[in-house]
């Protein structure tokens, strides 16, 4: 009876040390979890909001607003309704401008002009939210990205600008030489696209004018090599005296069938007419000859007339072809100021009081946010890993 008493005894302690242990090892793993999330969430969070309340400098911003317009109608009824209102600029425009503000040519102009540098790095003690004054041309990039926030409305094409610095004084300087450049490149934007609008009329005029100078010569040197002005008032002349000389001869055929009527063909005064009329035939043709074939080494009258009807046919629509070049070079540039862009300021740069930025209690919930995702990430991942094995 007593060895039965002490074996149950013994198999009560064994059973008391196990239960024991599994007790422990649970109580020590929630230690161990309670420790870690100490260290590495409540820590951290602790020293970034310690640095943000005691060490970050404070950032002020400076807001403006403006928009790309232009002074083209789309037709006359929509002028009438808007009451002559100017039209808003297109997207891509208001894209340009929001990808040349973010480029490195604005931010070196702005630099060279402000000394951005020097103005991000007024707080050296701020090293996470200060720029370091020796950073390069990447640095300065990236950092721009942070301090200079922009954004587009759709359905206007309006750009808000918010830039961050550490004096208040500095964020509107900073945003009124945005503002500046931004409205110097729509000056150029508009300047080449009225140049290409108006390149090509100038080209069709210096063409028909060219041409057209190019007639009034040929002209000029057929006046001189046929010694007329205008060859019409010679065939008009040569004209002028056959059709007088057919009115001769028909006076004097009448005369001699006249005289027929009553005296015959041996008469002398028949005779006398018969020679008139021989010599008015013999002059017509003389005067027709000269108007077919030149005696003096010139061209025939009839050819230089041709020739120089040719010559005006050309010269008149050389003459209007450069007109209407004119009228085209003016309407281009009529149309290009007509659609001239220029920047619209909505919001001028403003001068900020109070300091709101960096947003100290957001960042210290967004820091003990991302440690925790972390911390319970990993708590999770070592359950998985043990429930496994």
């Amino acid at each position: 009876m007593t060895l039965i008493a002490d074996s149950s005894t013994v198999v009560n302690l064994e059973q008391k040390k196990v239960t024991t242990g599994a007790v422990l090892r649970p109580r020590r793993r929630h230690q161990v979890f309670r420790w870690t999330f100490v260290l590495f969430v409540l820590c951290p969070t602790a020293l970034a909001a310690l640095y943000l309340w005691m060490v970050a400098a404070d950032q002020y911003a400076s807001k403006a607003s403006f928009s790309i317009r232009s002074e083209e109608y789309r037709n006359p009824l929509e002028a009438l309704g808007a009451f002559t209102q100017v039209g808003a600029s297109s997207g891509s425009d208001a894209q340009i401008l929001y990808d040349y503000i973010k480029s490195q040519p604005l931010v070196e102009k702005i630099d060279a002009s402000t000394d951005l540098r020097a103005i991000f790095s007024r707080q050296p003690n701020d090293v996470v939210f200060a720029l370091h004054p020796d950073s390069s041309i990447e640095d300065l990039m990236t950092y721009w990205d942070r301090m200079v926030q922009i954004s587009i409305e759709p359905s206007t094409g309006m750009l808000s600008v918010e830039v961050r610095a550490f004096d208040p004084h500095d964020a509107q300087l900073i945003t009124a030489e945005i503002v500046r450049l931004s409205g110097v490149l729509i000056n150029d934007l508009s300047r080449i696209a009225r140049q290409d609008a108006t390149e090509f009329a100038r080209e069709e005029v210096e063409t028909a004018q060219k041409r057209l100078k190019n007639m009034r010569l040929k002209l000029h040197n057929f006046r001189i090599a046929n010694d007329t002005i205008d060859p019409s008032s010679i065939v008009n002349s040569q004209m002028g005296v056959v059709s007088a000389l057919q009115n001769q001869l028909a006076a004097a055929l009448v005369e001699r069938g006249t005289i027929l009527g009553f005296a015959n063909n041996d008469d002398q005064r028949v005779r006398n007419v018969d020679g008139r009329i021989t010599a008015i035939r013999d002059q017509i043709e003389t005067e027709r000859r000269q108007l077919a074939n030149n005696d003096e080494g010139l061209a025939p009258l009839v050819q230089m007339m041709g020739n120089y009807e040719e010559l005006l046919v050309d010269l008149e629509f050389s003459q209007n072809a450069y007109t209407a070049a004119l009228a085209a070079a003016e309407q281009a540039s009529v149309e290009a100021r007509r659609k001239s862009r220029y920047l619209a300021m909505h919001i001028p740069p403003t001068t900020a009081q109070d300091s709101l930025y960096p947003e100290r209690g957001l960042l210290s919930l967004l820091v003990f946010t991302c440690l925790f995702a972390f911390w319970g990430t990993g708590v999770l991942v070592y359950y998985n890993v043990r429930d496994r094995s």
